[in-house]
């Protein structure tokens, strides 16, 4: 079954690292440099996790107050192309509140490669469906340098 291949078991092991908001959890899922895109923003690339942490930090706050995020699920995860070191993935993700309703949906393509033997999640491309979604990956945040 391509759901147990290792390339989407590592964009599942992201979404739980996200979960987590633990910096070393979720920068441990990723591949440097790690490139992110969303509706029509420019690509931003991450060259580190200290510089891609610095912008999810300010996200993570704007959700939590603003939107009242508690946790977000990988609803969708379909392979639409793999080679034996990376897969590209049809997603949707469901940005959620405490009480487990969704209030956010987003769809897009993660890329994800192996490299010195591992899985991790490189490349982001999303843009959002329905609800409200304050941002996504390669949304400039305030506070971004």
């Amino acid at each position: 079954m391509e759901s147990k291949h290792q390339g989407v078991i590592a964009l599942y092991d992201f979404i739980d690292a996200f979960n987590s908001v633990k910096k070393n959890e979720i920068i441990n899922k990723l591949h440097f440099p790690h490139y992110v895109h969303s509706n029509g923003n420019e690509i931003t690339i991450y060259r580190n996790g200290e510089d891609f942490w610095k912008s999810l930090k300010v996200q993570f706050d704007q959700m939590i107050h603003n939107e009242h995020w508690h946790y977000s699920t990988l609803d969708k995860c379909e392979i639409i192309n793999k080679s034996d070191k990376t897969v590209q993935c049809l997603v949707e993700f469901n940005r959620r509140t405490k009480n487990k309703k969704s209030y956010g949906t987003a769809t897009g393509i993660w890329v994800s490669t192996l490299r010195k033997n591992i899985w991790a999640l490189q490349i982001r491309s999303m843009i959002p469906v329905s609800g409200t979604i304050s941002a996504l990956a390669g949304t400039k945040m305030k506070n971004d340098q």
